[in-house]
């Protein structure tokens, strides 16, 4: 779910399970978080999520794109997922070459609800790969309890960062039996956020056709940017057992800033 975005006053973007009316997180993106050694041109990673869609999908500045993975113990997300959110990345971005790191486990939490403010805080003392020289660097963060806003399975909260909610993402995957699998779910909210740090929909990539619905989601229900993503009525009623990708209104939105 995402709520209206103001420059100065920004707010995660989130996908829920069982809401959809909005929840929100409204403390403000902190400024005091280090950017890491060898920033290239001072390359900021707590600006609003979207405001670095160029740097994702344009090769002017970055030819390369390192994904850090981070997770708390016992939720390590699935290989399958980080794959799908790969074919994602690099059939989308005008990168040379897109890299992940090896999987890093972090201490707990010890919590069982983290707000953003937490998440940022734990981004803070743990991300280890910033933006540097042609590489653009973005970081995933998977934790161990549940969100604080309702029942939500990610958040994309920083121009270049997204967290997951490991709890809530098993207990959507856990029943019924035929309830999707981890690695499917993982997949298609991997790909979900990074759709909103890539500034889809109108939130840094304008709308070539009107394809917007429930702030910056896709109206069209085939694309992983759609809105309903956000309710387990997509995982029960919409989802056929495929990864979405992104629908042509999409596409074509990304090929007006990549040309």
């Amino acid at each position: 779910m995402y709520l209206n975005r103001k420059i100065l006053s920004p707010f995660p973007l989130i996908i829920t399970v069982l809401i959809l009316t909005a929840s929100c997180d409204s403390d403000p993106a902190r400024s005091d978080v280090d950017p890491g050694p060898g920033n290239n041109n001072g390359f900021s990673h707590t600006e609003n999520p979207g405001a670095s869609a160029e740097a994702f999908l344009r090769d002017d500045d970055f030819t390369e794109l390192l994904v850090e993975v981070q997770y708390m113990p016992g939720f390590e997300p699935t290989e399958n997922a980080l794959e799908e959110l790969r074919v994602f990345l690099e059939t989308h971005l005008n990168k040379t070459g897109v890299t992940f790191t090896e999987p890093e486990e972090i201490p707990s939490g010890g919590q069982e609800l983290y707000s953003a403010s937490d998440i940022r805080e734990l981004e803070s003392e743990h991300r280890s790969h910033f933006t540097d020289g042609n590489t653009l660097a973005s970081y995933n963060l998977f934790v161990d309890g549940a969100y604080t806003e309702g029942n939500v399975l990610g958040i994309a909260y920083y121009n270049t960062s997204t967290a997951y909610f490991g709890e809530t993402i098993r207990s959507a995957s856990g029943s019924p039996p035929l309830s999707p699998s981890r690695s499917n779910i993982e997949g298609t909210v991997l790909r979900h956020e990074y759709g909103h740090l890539i500034g889809l929909v109108n939130n840094g990539v304008n709308m070539q056709e009107e394809h917007q619905e429930n702030g910056p989601h896709c109206s069209e229900d085939d694309c992983v940017m759609y809105f309903s993503v956000n309710t387990t009525d997509f995982f029960a009623n919409i989802f056929d057992g495929s990864i979405p990708d992104l629908d042509d209104y999409c596409e074509a939105d990304i090929s007006a800033i990549k040309n």
